[in-house]
């Protein structure tokens, strides 16, 4: 009998042991993906802010690991490219933490995995993962974003059955989630003076943003960007994918055209380049159809000479004779001060001053002898007729009902031609 039970233990002993070297590799290889990151690049001023230790320059290579931030100066960059095969852009003037993450349970056949908790206090951060990356957060003092692009693998009446432990029915068990099926883009803005952040989702997928008490919550198509203000989450605007990529230097390989700039990287950062671009350029595809409706409503409105007005009364009608459309990028700068770059002539933008709150607008140096500007639907407008009854109207396709945001360029389009009636 003694030797039956000393067998049965031998047994347990083995089993356990067998099963303790199956499970540790997978804990330490997805521990060693998501708590480490090298510097892949910098320009200029970075600084490493490491836990425990004084600040100091960075160097090309140097690695981070969680609770350690970078710091980056006036007209500088640095570029994270962490085990997982994410690469973070941070730009000028920015401070980017790294925070460890939350376990996730594991199920049998199942990998636990870490989720990436990224803390921007101040400044720029583009963030590009590829496939098999893991779920991600970034946090601002303002908001909380989610980048899953996937969905959890089971529920918790699954966890219960399989995990072997016995959970009271009340309990919530955070799922566990695969690796990401396909690669994300967002750019995340945090103004630290302003209490404001802005979100830019450069892919479609499961990209969701939420205030810090998760009073609101709203999810981003790629194209589509929100803001978060004194802590209140905005409306879901639209923003011009084709100009974002002409204007924002920090996307550089992800945008059309940008293939030079991809066989620049080193091969590891080409793959993960090469993964996201499949889903960026999906997206501006994506965005062409949604935004072909707002670029009806617009021609439509040129051809008719409709004109938005702030105020809910019935809006004036001036016909524009042998209107000319030009399609392009409608850029506000500070204030009241915007541009738009016409598609057809990029060196040759047009200036514009428009007031939403006093409904005025001037175009290109003009005022005329009426002038207006006004919100209607998803879209906003602005036209100038002068003495001689020329109009010049400037539309903005999809900002949603609220007034263009700055630094944040949109789909738009340039009328001109002749007012018959006034």
């Amino acid at each position: 009998m003694k030797r039956q039970i000393w067998s049965l233990a031998q047994k347990l002993i083995i089993s356990g042991l067998v099963t303790l070297y199956w499970m540790t590799p997978v804990f330490a290889v997805q521990d060693e993906q998501l708590t480490r990151a090298e510097v892949y690049k910098l320009i200029k001023i970075v600084e490493l802010l490491l836990q425990n230790q004084t600040q100091r320059p960075a160097k090309q290579k140097d690695v981070i690991v969680p609770r350690d931030a970078v710091r980056t100066g006036v007209s500088s960059e640095a570029q994270l490219f962490f085990n997982d095969k994410s690469l973070i852009r941070v730009d000028q003037s920015s401070t980017f933490r790294f925070e460890p993450g939350v376990r996730r349970f594991q199920l049998p056949n199942r990998i636990a995995l870490r989720e990436m908790i990224f803390k921007l206090e101040n400044g720029t951060t583009l963030i590009l993962s590829p496939p098999g990356s893991v779920g991600t957060e970034v946090e601002t003092p303002e908001s909380k974003i989610s980048i899953l692009a996937v969905l959890p693998t089971s529920n918790s009446s699954e966890l219960r059955q399989n995990s072997g432990v016995a959970v009271p029915v009340s309990s919530t068990i955070t799922p566990l989630f695969l690796p990401a099926d396909k690669a994300s883009a967002v750019m995340v803005i945090h103004d630290s003076a302003r209490n404001s952040t802005q979100v830019f989702a450069l892919t479609d997928g499961d990209i969701k943003i939420s205030d810090q008490q998760n009073k609101k919550t709203v999810a981003l198509k790629g194209g589509q960007t929100v803001a978060v203000r004194n802590g209140v989450v905005g409306k879901v605007q639209e923003f011009d994918l084709q100009g974002f990529y002409k204007l924002i230097t920090l996307t550089g390989g992800i945008g059309p055209g940008q293939e030079n700039l991809v066989a620049q990287e080193s091969p590891q950062v080409q793959e993960t380049l090469k993964a996201v671009r499949i889903q960026t350029l999906a997206a501006l595809r994506n965005q062409a159809k949604r935004i072909e409706g707002f670029t009806k409503t617009f021609l439509a409105d040129a051809l008719d000479g409709t004109e938005g007005d702030l105020n809910p009364r019935p809006r004036a009608s001036v016909r524009i004779i042998n209107p000319q459309v030009t399609t392009g990028t409608f850029f506000r700068r500070e204030g009241n001060v915007a541009t738009f770059i016409p598609d057809n002539n990029p060196n040759s933008p047009k200036r514009i001053s428009v007031d939403f709150d006093k409904g005025t607008v001037t175009i290109d140096g003009k005022t005329g002898v009426s002038n207006k500007a006004g919100l209607s639907g998803n879209n906003a407008s602005g036209s100038v007729i002068d003495a001689n009854g020329q109009i010049t109207q400037i539309n903005v396709f999809g900002v949603n009902g609220d007034q263009p945001q700055e630094g944040i360029p949109y789909r738009g389009s340039l009328t001109t031609g002749v007012a018959r009636d006034r």
